[in-house]
């Protein structure tokens, strides 16, 4: 666990080409979205005693990961659930704004609060802080107010916007073991164990804005749906069904935003068909397929001289540095047609230096650093032809310079032999290092310093 998620290189040692790139993987995706860690130990004889125990977990609350345990009984008869708090709550609908539905021996409402009549309900009185209970049942916990989508909500409020909320927002579904309520709906429902199965991030951030100020939540209102049942399986059904979704990416969103329609218009009457939107099908007798994402990344890089941020902070491309990339003065249909023709040769000698990776025993990343650095040879193209002033738009003559740049940056790798290629190449300071090769200067050296002549 420390060796994984300290990023250790010695991880590596003894690993064989499969299990290497694998822990990249996890890596990668530990690196751009706050998961939760939970680890479980299943045994068929008697768990770990309790100084074992004890000490285990101690050792994994630097990672912030918790430990679960499951004998020979649990695999037996399922993995125990945990016990559910006993308690209630109350809400008071918005007048006239109630619905009840029954149907297949089920019971539900729905009904509309306002943002402020919701944050009483998620404070817990004594505290004053959200009630944890509420979420018990949840399937995933709050991934943060830097949360893409969370930050959209948080926006939403604050920005002098919360009377839009009800039209922006899809709500929250509440499971009850038993909701009371009185005949026309206007009076304050009870809510028996009440378990939020569907709107965590929506709760959380509208609990923490009402805490911070309340008149981000006035004038607001969200959509409630309520379900009474104590049926598990029924439950476990609701939070599969109202969670399940394909993952919506931010060039989703931007997929019809004027730049990128007319880049697909631009694109296309090259006879290349540009892919603004997953799921779409390529047209026959295209020239090539050029996806949107990848075009962002290559853009950043090769034009916006940025290999760091087009490597590290892809999810951003869509999202806070849209603008930045798909700059609509500087990018034009020939420059994204340039970049994508010069990097589908770099992927040519990446791909066999992936698939030698994957074939080796041992890691060795001297031999394999393109897998990582194809960004930064792609910047190194573009420096190339800025300095010997051509065209970023002439791809002719900016796969000329590949051979060019693979060397360049080969001897960037070397001059930093003791950093894995993972590192290396999400080091903010790679480019200014790379300015430097390229220049044919060194940096100065700690071991034999050169005295400088200050003329002042």
């Amino acid at each position: 666990m420390d060796d994984l998620m300290f990023h250790r290189e010695t991880i590596f040692e003894g690993a064989n080409g499969a299990l290497t790139t694998k822990i990249r993987e996890i890596w990668e995706i530990l690196g751009t979205d706050p998961y939760e860690i939970k680890i479980h130990l299943f045994s068929n004889q008697i768990t770990l005693n309790e100084g074992e125990k004890s000490r285990l977990q101690t050792a994994l609350i630097r990672h912030r990961a918790d430990l679960y345990e499951h004998g020979l009984y649990e695999i037996a008869h399922g993995v125990v659930r945990a016990s559910r708090p006993k308690f209630r709550k109350r809400i008071t609908p918005v007048a006239e704004q109630f619905f009840a539905v029954q149907e297949n021996g089920h019971r539900g409402f729905v009904t509309r609060i306002t943002l402020k009549e919701l944050f009483s309900f998620l404070e817990f009185p004594e505290s004053k802080k959200f009630d944890e209970r509420l979420l018990d049942q949840n399937v995933r916990y709050f991934l943060t107010l830097d949360n893409a989508v969370n930050k959209e909500i948080r926006n939403t409020l604050v920005a002098g916007n919360p009377h839009d909320f009800w039209f922006l927002n899809n709500g929250l579904t509440i499971v009850a073991d038993q909701v009371i309520t009185v005949e026309n709906g206007c009076h304050p429902i009870t809510l028996v164990n009440p378990q939020i199965v569907n709107g965590a991030q929506t709760a959380k951030v509208i609990f923490f804005v009402g805490a911070d100020t309340l008149t981000g939540l006035s004038n607001g209102t969200i959509a409630i749906k309520l379900i009474e049942s104590s049926n598990r399986s029924f439950i476990e059904k609701i939070a599969i069904a109202s969670n399940t979704q394909s993952r919506i990416f931010g060039r989703d969103l931007r997929a019809n935003d004027h730049i990128q329609t007319k880049l697909a218009s631009a694109v296309g009457s090259y006879g290349y068909f540009y892919k603004r939107k997953r799921g779409e099908e390529v047209p026959r007798n295209t020239a090539g397929t050029i996806d949107s994402a990848r075009a962002g990344q290559l853009i950043l890089a090769y034009l916006h001289s940025d290999p760091v941020k087009s490597k590290t902070n892809s999810n951003d491309i869509f999202e806070d540095l849209y603008q930045l990339t798909f700059d609509p003065n500087l990018v034009t249909a020939e420059l994204v047609i340039s970049a994508h023709r010069i990097h589908q040769k770099i992927d040519i000698v990446r791909q066999k230096a992936l698939a030698w990776q994957k074939s080796v025993t041992r890691k060795e990343f001297s031999e394999s650093w393109l897998v990582e650095g194809h960004l930064h040879v792609m910047f190194v193209v573009g420096e190339l032809l800025r300095r010997a002033q051509i065209s970023l738009e002439d791809s002719e003559r900016g796969m000329s310079k590949i051979d060019e740049a693979l060397s360049i940056v080969e001897q960037f790798v070397r001059e930093n032999d003791k950093f894995a290629a993972y590192r290396l190449f999400r080091s903010t300071s790679s480019k200014d290092r790379l300015l430097q090769v390229i220049d044919n200067s060194i940096s100065p050296s700690f071991k034999n310093p050169q005295q400088l002549a200050l003329n002042i």
